[in-house]
């Protein structure tokens, strides 16, 4: 969970520090809208739970599985609790963007782990689909995002800030 966190905070910054690189561009974020951010709990999770599979070799329905829930899960609880927050306050703050992160994170581990029993018996393809399908939205509404406001950066007076900092 801290290591997905971790890796996820670092990711946020590779579309820049690449030069914005094409293929960077399709694993971390291009700009700020939420749909883009979602990036830093999908792909950290994915990584992490393929390198996980590798040095523990748990039940791999099982593992992948729970996690694609969790993930799911846990960038659903982001974008609700986002626009949640944002709606109430009329703003986006910086230190708040982050706690919701870092709890869509939590989140995902948390239910992953209570679910890991479920998959068992899953169908493995359905599992690998669902990852896959998830990574090629990314990629396709990257490059062609829809016209939604998921895929908006934050309007003029809306961008982040620390609480009491003046924009």
């Amino acid at each position: 969970m801290l290591s997905a966190a971790l890796l996820g905070s670092a990711l946020h910054f590779l579309y820049d520090f690449s030069g914005e690189n094409p293929f960077a561009a399709l694993i971390s974020p291009v700009n700020e809208s939420v749909w883009e951010h979602l990036k830093l709990l999908f792909f950290p999770s994915l990584l992490l739970t393929t390198v996980e599979f590798f040095i523990r070799r748990p039940d791999p329905r099982a593992l992948f599985g729970a996690r694609l829930t969790g993930v799911t899960a846990g960038m659903v609880i982001i974008v609700s609790l986002y626009y949640l927050y944002t709606f109430i306050l009329g703003r986006g703050f910086l230190a708040a963007d982050i706690l919701i992160f870092l709890t869509g994170t939590c989140f995902s581990y948390v239910i992953s782990g209570h679910l890991l029993r479920s998959f068992r018996h899953a169908d493995p393809m359905l599992i690998f689909l669902g990852w896959l399908l998830i990574a090629l939205l990314f990629f396709s509404f990257t490059c062609f995002p829809p016209d939604l406001f998921l895929f908006y950066p934050p309007p003029h007076g809306m961008e982040q800030s620390l609480p009491g900092q003046m924009n």
